[in-house]
């Protein structure tokens, strides 16, 4: 074969590869993302952040391998790894890993439960201890406030009392 359509291949073939590349490293953000759920707006900036590198990752490819030229098989073979990488493995492989990745965190989560059980039957038991003192200080205060009431009503001295007594 000629030397110049084994090199073309060899492209096409390393464009394909590009293709699965960028999935794999787009399946990490999926499967991230299945294991600590996040709101739209964060993911929107992972996919600009994904797209962004994505992007300067293929000019630098294309940039040293084919001298900056985009071609239209280049942009295929992508396209080709990508899609055959996403048909036949990607769906399984990111509900297998974040499956698994999922269970250890649901495992560690269960181990910090453990160890703060204590803490917490502690804490829960502190609360109702000031809970309690708190509300008998709310009495005492009540009472107080009673008793300062009905002693300013007793001892108050109207003029004709003093005009009685003086």
């Amino acid at each position: 074969m000629n030397k110049e359509i084994l090199t073309e291949l060899a492209f096409f073939g390393n464009c394909v590869l590009w293709g699965i590349y960028l999935l794999v490293f787009y399946d990490v953000f999926r499967i991230i993302r299945r294991i600590f759920p996040r709101g739209a707006i964060l993911v929107g900036i992972e996919d600009l952040l994904y797209w962004t590198v994505s992007s300067v990752l293929i000019f630098r490819m294309m940039y040293q391998q084919n001298n900056g030229i985009i071609r239209g098989f280049a942009i295929l073979g992508m396209f080709l790894g990508m899609l055959l990488y996403h048909n036949l493995i990607s769906d399984p492989l990111v509900e297998l890993i974040a499956g698994f990745l999922n269970k250890i965190k649901g495992g560690i989560l269960s181990v910090i439960r453990l160890i703060l059980k204590p803490f917490l039957f502690l804490g829960r038991g502190l609360g109702h201890g000031f809970h309690g003192v708190f509300k008998l200080f709310k009495k005492i205060l009540l009472n107080i406030r009673k008793l300062l009431k009905k002693h300013n009503k007793s001892s108050k001295i109207t003029l004709s009392d003093k005009e009685k007594g003086g």
